[in-house]
């Protein structure tokens, strides 16, 4: 450990950790305390905590917010940010990663009716028409397949219905608004020609309240991961760049 920070004070490396549950190593090798001095920042990469690869047999939300029920206790950012402020880690040193993108998994008829997670799956959801990669989804890729409340009305089934709250099971917490807490997602079931799929992502309404999370912790900032996937041409809402300015928003 203390070669490390040696070679960190020495050159002043740059590390990117492309997974985000790192505590366990982090706490085997790294004292967050002795690296502070030697690093201008770290950028948590408060997201991917499952993906449709690691993970092709269950769908769960990709970046909570806080711990889920019955999941692992460090996956979530809440849990991330903790760990390093309490090994004494500055505040203003810690970043906190957002995605723009959705990671989607592929729905049977094993995977329920609810869209409620953790459920069955089989493997990564379709590419999108830009992106071209199994298993994700930018952000306007998204919200194009989303379903109007008109089109659900009439009971148009080949769009995915989205998600902000499915249970209100979290109420003796903080809010009853689940997906300030877990995440927004949207799914359609498997039906006659139509693929099933479901997809966890970042709405504006999450982004700003992690952007407040992070301004309530008076951590750094926020990184966006990454500006290609968010909606650049404002197809969605109107607004170019809307999962960058609802952060900036929350700030």
């Amino acid at each position: 450990m203390a070669v490390f920070t040696t070679l960190l004070y020495s050159s002043h490396f740059a590390f990117n950790f492309s997974y985000t549950s790192w505590t366990t190593l982090l706490t085997v090798y790294y004292d967050p305390r002795s690296l502070a001095p030697h690093l201008d920042f770290v950028s948590l990469r408060n997201f991917d905590f499952y993906t449709p690869h690691r993970n092709p047999k269950e769908a769960d939300y990709t970046a909570p917010l806080y711990e889920l029920l019955d999941r692992k206790a460090d996956e979530n950012g809440d849990y991330q940010v903790r760990y390093w402020l309490q090994n004494a880690f500055p505040a203003n040193k810690l970043i906190y990663g957002i995605s723009t993108y959705g990671r989607t998994w592929r729905m049977t008829e094993d995977s329920g009716l609810t869209g409620v997670p953790p459920f069955y799956t089989e493997g990564p959801g379709e590419e999108g028409p830009y992106t071209k990669e199994v298993g994700l989804l930018a952000f306007p890729e998204i919200c194009s397949k989303i379903a109007t409340p008109k089109e659900i009305q009439a009971g148009y089934l080949g769009k995915l219905r989205k998600i902000n709250d499915p249970t209100k099971r979290f109420e003796y917490w903080n809010t009853t608004d689940v997906s300030k807490r877990f995440g927004t997602y949207a799914y359609r079931l498997p039906k006659d020609d139509k693929e099933g799929i479901w997809v966890s992502f970042e709405d504006p309404d999450t982004v700003t309240s992690k952007a407040s999370y992070v301004k309530a912790k008076g951590l750094g900032g926020v990184a966006i991961v990454d500006l290609t996937l968010d909606d650049f041409r404002g197809l969605c809402t109107g607004d170019k760049y809307p999962i960058l300015r609802a952060a900036k928003f929350g700030l």
